[in-house]
């Protein structure tokens, strides 16, 4: 009795154990074992849960990773990574602000776990993903310093989003890029994959054929959309189920995205039902001859937060708002500029 007494004191001593494999030593392994066990949870249906979301158990097992991350550098990578995927919302939609403080600390933390400092050689760089590490650290704590009413912590957020800004505009590969780095807020991977060439945080439209075109054909693309909307079938609905897409950008049932193409697999249950819309966008040069291409229709839902992330170049970006029944009241930032989602205008960016 008194061996079984001191076996469960020691058992309740041990540190909990995290539910997936973990490496020693390797940290790109860890980020992808963690990703890979919360996403399948994340997206998993759940009756009663909003969906993509976390349960407040599985929210407590990040928590438990957040704790080993600050104690084990080899796991930095991975808690920043689930707390910034995974970690930002609740359920019921609010923002878990303390899970964004920890990624942004846990993202710089491990660029010193993996060689990222601005003297690396790029090939050591780029196979230890320095730029994801840089980039996502940059951009919580930009996000952080914005949304912090504490007068002295904005100023702490705001001093370390410039200092990682310096620091990349270090790395050899970036110093000429870097100068048109003006803010945190304007690093983008266009400008890194393509540098020396026009780059912006918002596009006039007038600039690229595709933003005419599409305003051009608004009234088609919303016609088939009414049609789908308006179906007593709930055939939006309907089609969402048929192809799921996987998001974790957006408040809990904020985005409810229908795949039209992506990556030169079209959805050929939606061509059958908008015939006209799927031939239309068969007939853009920018689209089809873009193998990164990817349409389709989200339906932002009332009081949605996206939460700060880089678009995935290489590509523009092009927003056509089909419906707006609401006008003037949802938007978006790019960079440091503000842009309002107007029926039938087109935001290129």
């Amino acid at each position: 009795a008194v061996f079984l007494l001191l076996h469960a004191a020691a058992q309740s001593l041990a540190p909990a154990a995290l539910s997936f494999e973990v490496s020693p030593d390797f940290d790109l392994f860890n980020q992808g074992s963690a990703v890979k066990y919360f996403e399948d949870k994340f997206y998993e249906p759940v009756e009663g849960q909003l969906k993509p979301s976390l349960s407040e158990a599985e929210l407590q097992e990040v928590e438990l990773l957040r704790q080993r991350a600050y104690e084990n550098p080899v796991l930095a990578l991975a808690g920043a990574q689930v707390l910034y995927m995974f970690g930002w919302f609740r359920p019921t939609g609010e923002i878990i602000r303390e899970n964004i403080v920890a990624s942004a600390e846990l993202f710089e933390r491990s660029i010193f776990v993996s060689n990222c400092g601005p003297d690396q050689h790029y090939e050591v760089w780029h196979d230890n993903a320095c730029d994801i590490r840089w980039m996502h650290a940059l951009i919580l704590n930009n996000w952080l310093s914005g949304t912090e009413p504490d007068a002295a912590r904005k100023q702490l957020y705001e001093s370390k989003s410039m200092q990682l800004l310096q620091g990349m505009q270090q790395v050899s590969k970036y110093k000429e890029v870097g100068k048109t780095w003006v803010t945190p807020a304007h690093v983008n991977f266009n400008s890194i994959i393509f540098p020396g060439k026009p780059t912006r945080p918002i596009w006039d439209t007038s600039e690229l054929p595709i933003g005419a075109w599409l305003e051009q054909n608004h009234h088609i693309f919303k016609a088939e959309l009414e049609a789908i909307i308006n179906d007593p079938r709930d055939v939006y609905g309907q089609l969402m189920k048929i192809d799921p897409s996987r998001e974790h950008l957006a408040t809990p049932g904020g985005w409810d995205t229908l795949r039209i193409v992506r990556y030169h697999h079209w959805f050929d249950v939606f061509c059958q039902i908008a015939p006209q819309t799927c031939e239309l966008i068969k007939s853009r040069p920018e689209i089809n001859d873009c193998k990164f291409m990817n349409v389709n229709y989200v339906r932002l839902n009332p009081g949605t937060h996206l939460k700060p992330h880089y678009g995935n170049g290489p590509r523009l970006s092009a927003h056509l708002s089909v419906i707006a029944p609401e006008p003037m009241k949802a938007g978006m930032t790019v960079a440091d500029q503000k842009k309002i989602w107007v029926e039938g205008k087109a935001i290129l960016f």
